[in-house]
């Protein structure tokens, strides 16, 4: 089925961000316009108040235009990969992104110039809007270069993509597997279906013939990688930090003492529940021997659960209904209003996204097929998207994107709140069980294998840093050890299993993965606290967007990630969980 053959209500209306093509181009030249205008003052932005806000109004328009464009045609491209007119789209307004970068490099520097002068203007109230973002720019002083340095580092950073876009598009061929004895096609799409066989003979064909391949490559993946992270340490030291670890930190406001909390919280002070967790999954399942291919089998499986679109809806409208009225009203217009394109389809992009601009709906993409993951997918995704409508109500265009560190709350605090909902309304203890496993696969997930990646991401950068010897070896060495102490005794990790250090996406951007498991943690205190009946903190949080720092977005909210008590809870309530799946299952 073509996307445009499925029911119009189950697709998301992107007209409303432009009517037609027409529209998309007269805003196209109109943001051409601008970027001309804009980079035409270059030296004159300070020249006076005047020009000053005038300068931060029309670089927040452009800023405006480029997003709606950008937006609509990934989207587009997205459900209808071969509509030629948003293929052109797309290549076109990512151009002129990437042009801007270029010619707007001057703006940072200039304003710094004239910081004092600045400073005096933003205790005016027509500046009040510019004091956060000239804060964070005032801060990255002692990491700024000169003019030309800037520049060429604009440059530089289009070179430093080249490993996570080579990445991106290397499409490794895979050998078949035999099931029931017939081949069946392996890819990166159908490897965890192979995963969930019953059949053991499968799940290690599908395991070995996968990795297989990444230990064939491995010298290619491994200039790849450490390719990415050289480039990392090189900026990081170019812009005057002690790491590569810290000049990511920076942008958040994090340090490192928050970072290696988050690592010692999983990878040592809590391990043991993760390998108990792993033991009791071998003992359910009956297995002689667990290994890395056998962790996705379902600890309950003979289970029948469907749902539709109109019933998943009458569960979150339950299930969230602690948000308040207001936020219950919403889940009904993003349907009513086509906020979503539901099915799956010919072409159409995989998973699942929160999209959309400023000016925009805040849309949701999903490959809808009835089961409890795409409830639960529909219920995260939405998370993301009321945060962003809240952030956009309240805040103008520069102060209403909130930062990566905080993306992932108001998603997962959604799915928290179904799960209790659906355990609490059950008298299955068959469905319960199911939940609850669904549920610690999640935290597994989160909470204990994103610090494991962690720790393998910083160690690799630390090696360059050192300039010590990078190998594949080396990595894969790394990788294997990492895995034996992350499993335990419960798994048998195989040899193949080392070369899965290269089948990470995240490893080829910059240290992200640990901001999962804080992001988990924090969810689980608001989540808490709104199942008690105090939610006014969390609307107030989701409210706030890009106009404060993330950590004091989450501190005003009332949860401090920099306690301990944060990550005791969250570690605390997965061994509660594990525990209710055993009284259920014993």
């Amino acid at each position: 089925m073509k996307h445009n053959e499925i029911e119009t209500q189950l697709t998301w209306d992107l007209s409303s961000l432009f009517e037609n093509q027409a529209a998309f181009d007269k805003q196209y030249e109109a943001a051409q316009a601008l970027l001309t205008d804009l980079s035409a003052r270059k030296g004159h932005i300070s020249d006076n108040l005047q020009s000053y806000i005038g300068f931060m109004e029309d670089e927040e328009t452009f800023e405006r235009y480029i997003n709606n464009l950008t937006s609509y045609a990934h989207m587009a491209t997205d459900v209808e990969p071969d509509n030629i007119q948003q293929q052109e789209n797309l290549s076109k307004s990512f151009a002129l992104y990437q042009q801007s970068v270029i010619a707007l490099s001057f703006v940072p520097l200039e304003i710094i110039e004239h910081k004092e002068i600045i400073e005096e203007w933003l205790k005016e109230e027509d500046c009040r809007d510019f004091r956060y973002p000239m804060q964070e720019l005032f801060r990255t002083i002692p990491h700024r270069l000169d003019e030309e340095k800037e520049a060429i580092m604009a440059k530089v950073s289009e070179l430093e993509r080249i490993s996570s876009d080579t990445f991106e598009a290397f499409r490794l061929q895979y050998p078949d597997v035999m099931v029931d004895g017939k081949p069946q096609f392996l890819s990166d799409s159908t490897y965890h279906s192979f995963l969930h066989n019953s059949d053991a003979n499968v799940r290690k064909e599908a395991f070995e013939n996968f990795f297989g391949e990444y230990k064939r490559y491995q010298n290619t993946f491994m200039n790849l990688l450490s390719g990415h992270a050289k480039g990392q340490v090189f900026e990081a030291r170019m812009r005057n930090f002690d790491s590569a670890l810290q000049a990511s930190l920076f942008g958040d406001g994090a340090d490192e003492q928050l970072f290696y909390k988050v690592l010692d919280m999983a990878n040592v002070k809590y391990r043991e529940g993760l390998h108990d967790y792993f033991r009791y999954r071998k003992h359910v399942l009956k297995l002689e021997e667990q290994h890395p291919y056998d962790i996705f089998l379902p600890m309950v499986s003979d289970i029948d659960i469907s749902y539709t679109i109109d019933e998943s809806f009458d569960i979150l409208k339950k299930a969230l209904a602690p948000l308040g009225e207001e936020y219950v009203s919403l889940l009904q217009k993003a349907k009513d209003e086509r906020w979503i394109d539901f099915m799956p389809c010919e072409g159409k992009i995989g998973g699942a996204y929160s999209g959309g601009s400023y000016d925009s709906k805040p849309f949701v993409l999903t490959n809808f097929n009835g089961t409890y993951e795409s409830l639960s997918t529909l219920a995260h995704e939405l998370g993301h998207s009321m945060h962003s409508y809240f952030s956009r109500r309240a805040n103008r265009p520069m102060l209403c994107d909130y930062k990566i560190f905080v993306a992932e709350v108001a998603s997962t605090v959604n799915e928290i709140l179904l799960n209790e909902y659906l355990l609490k309304t059950s008298d299955d203890p068959q469905y319960k069980a199911y939940l609850l496993s669904n549920l610690l696969d999640q935290l597994v997930g989160t909470l204990y294998r994103q610090p494991m990646y962690a720790q393998f991401e910083c160690r690799l950068h630390e090696m360059i840093e050192k300039g010590e010897a990078i190998s594949s070896n080396a990595l894969t060495s790394l990788w294997y050890d990492l895995n034996k102490n992350y499993f335990g005794d419960g798994v048998i990790v195989d040899d193949l299993q080392r070369y899965g250090c290269y089948h990470i996406p995240h490893f080829y951007y910059n240290f992200y993965v640990y901001k999962y498991t804080l992001g988990m943690s924090v969810a689980l205190c608001f989540a808490k606290k709104i199942l008690q009946g105090d939610t006014a903190d969390y609307l107030a949080f989701l409210h706030k967007g890009g106009s404060e720092s993330p950590i004091d977005e989450l501190v005003h909210g009332g949860v401090d990630p920099r306690e301990n008590y944060v990550y005791d809870d969250a570690f605390q309530f997965f061994a509660e969980k594990l525990q209710k799946l055993k009284d259920i299952l014993h």
